[in-house]
């Protein structure tokens, strides 16, 4: 018996299927991520496209402490959901997880979207959500499960390593008020 129950999912299921399937799972799950934050939060998209062109590549490492932010807390809740024996809202901790891990990778995707579009003249967040759904497909098409794991994150890093870099300093950061 594991945690989550009697029947808890194999990852086999995922490493072992078709490679295509990954890749549509990502393009849409990406694509869905990133029209949502460009309809909604088109400024969060330029903010981070303006800090990605700032910033150095250094900052990869910081879109990585988002998504390792974010699978700490997931994780921490499915655990403490399944010590107290309720399994249900253990498989709603991890749902909640996966969902959050596809939002924070779809807008590092379509930062790195909208700033590929915007290389040769305006930036069009609309075609960057779907230049970086492209992006985050190809790995699943052309490398095995755990590779493309991995590339399919650091790609997503660099469209978040800014704004996470600038979140995590935020409060370093002095501003000049003055009354008056």
């Amino acid at each position: 018996m594991t945690p989550f129950g009697p029947a808890a999912v194999d990852p086999s299921i995922v490493a072992d299927g078709p490679g295509i399937v990954r890749a549509v799972v990502s393009f849409v799950a990406v694509l869905l991520g990133g029209t949502a934050f460009v309809a909604w939060r088109p400024a969060i998209v330029d903010r981070g496209v303006d800090l990605a062109v700032e910033e150095s590549l250094l900052v990869v490492g910081y879109g990585l402490v988002a998504f390792g932010l974010v699978a700490f807390i997931g994780v921490y809740a499915a655990l403490l959901a399944a010590r107290v024996r309720i399994g249900v809202i253990a498989w709603l901790a991890v749902a909640a997880l996966l969902v959050a891990v596809l939002l924070v990778a779809a807008l590092g995707y379509v930062v790195v979207g909208t700033w590929l579009t915007g290389v040769e003249g305006a930036r069009r967040p609309w075609v960057g959500a779907v230049v970086g759904a492209v992006l985050g497909a190809l790995p699943w098409l052309v490398l095995p499960p755990l590779p493309a794991a991995g590339v399919w994150l650091v790609l997503a890093a660099v469209g978040l390593g800014g704004l996470t870099r600038r979140w995590i300093h935020a409060d370093r950061e002095v501003t000049d008020r003055t009354v008056g």
